[in-house]
C-alpha cells in the first residue's frame, strides 16, 4: 500500500514539474515571439526612415536640378534666344526675354521684329502653377501695357501756389484782422440760428477756415 502511495505521489509530483517547466517553455516561446515581432517592427521603421530620407534627397536634388536648369538654360544648345536677349527674373516667372533686343541695338534691326515673350523653365511633367497660368491668360488677351513713371512723381515737394495776405484779402477782405466783441456776438447768434459756415464767411467777409477756427474759439464748434 505504502509503495502504491508512494508512486502515485511521484506521479503527482512528476506531472507538477512537467506542467510547470512546460508552462515556462510556453512563456520563453511567447517572449520570444513578442522579441521576434518587435524586431521585424524596428527593421521596418528603419526601412521607413530609410525611403523617407531617400525620398526627401531625390526631391532635394529634383529641386536643384530644376535651379539649375533654370539658371542654365539660356546657355544651353537647343535654347533658341539669344542670352543677351534675356533677362532672368525667377519668380513669378524665369525670364523675360526680349527677342531680337540685341540685333536691333548692335546691328541696326527693323525694330517692328522685337518682340517680347515671358518664359518658365520646367522639368520633367511640372505644369504651370496657377498664378503662371493666370499671367499666362493676361498675355493671351493682351492685358499687357507699357508704363513709363517719371521719377518727380515719387518726390514729397509741396507744389501748390502761395498766397499773400493781401491776396487772401482780395476775396476775404476781413481775413486774418482781429475779431470784436461785436462780430464775436453776432457770429454766435448767426451760427445759432442755422447759418451754414461758408454763407458766414461770405458775410463776415472772411475764410471758411477762419470762421471754424473763432467758433472752436467760443466754444460753439467741436
Amino acid at each position: 500500500m505504502e509503495i502504491v502511495v508512494s508512486l502515485l505521489l511521484g506521479i503527482a509530483i512528476g506531472s507538477v514539474f512537467t506542467y510547470y517547466f512546460l508552462q515556462k517553455i510556453q512563456q520563453k516561446e511567447i517572449v520570444r515571439e513578442y522579441e521576434t515581432q518587435i524586431q521585424i517592427l524596428k527593421e521596418k521603421h528603419q526601412q521607413a526612415l530609410k525611403e523617407a530620407k531617400n525620398r526627401s534627397l531625390d526631391g532635394s536634388r529634383a529641386v536643384i536640378k530644376g535651379k539649375i536648369a533654370e539658371q542654365l538654360a539660356p546657355v544651353l544648345p537647343n535654347f533658341k534666344y539669344l542670352p543677351s536677349d534675356t533677362r532672368f527674373i525667377g519668380d513669378p516667372v524665369d525670364y523675360i526675354i526680349f527677342n531680337g533686343y540685341t540685333d536691333v541695338k548692335d546691328n541696326g534691326g527693323n525694330e517692328n521684329n522685337l518682340e517680347v515673350v515671358i518664359l518658365d523653365v520646367k522639368t520633367g511633367q511640372a505644369d504651370l502653377s496657377q498664378l503662371q497660368q493666370a499671367i499666362a491668360k493676361a498675355i493671351n488677351t493682351v492685358r499687357v501695357r507699357f508704363e513709363v513713371v517719371r521719377h518727380e512723381t515719387f518726390k514729397q515737394v509741396a507744389t501748390q501756389k502761395k498766397y499773400s495776405i493781401k491776396d487772401i484779402q482780395k476775396t476775404h477782405p476781413r481775413a486774418y484782422e482781429r475779431w470784436t466783441k461785436t462780430e464775436d456776438e453776432r457770429l454766435r447768434q448767426r451760427y445759432k440760428q442755422g447759418v451754414t459756415i461758408n454763407n458766414l464767411a461770405r458775410e463776415f467777409q472772411r475764410k471758411p477756415g477762419g470762421i471754424r477756427s473763432r467758433l472752436k474759439k467760443l466754444g460753439l464748434l467741436q
